[in-house]
């Protein structure tokens, strides 16, 4: 399944930054980081087991707009890495929505 490699990719992409902002001593950013991370982790373990009817995005909009707000806190180079992995997970949070 496509959405889960993506869900695998921005799961691993946060952690990486995550590590990255801590080491800086930018731990509010790190935190947030953490945040989306284990949200990710959520949706990925339902999304490769039985309880895949169980998906959903719903936990993702507040972990994205309270990093949104932090963002100008963290490295510039990383700042723009997390920008980048903010529009993959809401990509991701729209193929989780059920069509129609």
């Amino acid at each position: 399944m496509e959405v889960q490699r993506d869900v695998r990719s921005a799961l691993a992409i946060a952690y990486e930054l995550s590590r990255h902002e801590h080491v800086l001593n930018r731990e509010h950013v790190s935190q947030a980081l953490g945040e989306l991370k284990d949200e990710l982790a959520r949706i990925e373990a339902k999304l490769g087991g039985e309880r895949i009817h169980e998906v959903t995005a719903e936990g993702l909009p507040p972990v994205l707009k309270h990093l949104e707000g932090l963002v100008e806190d963290a490295d510039p180079v990383v700042g723009d890495q997390i920008k980048a992995l903010m529009r993959s997970v809401e990509r991701i949070a729209r193929e989780l929505v059920p069509g129609p």
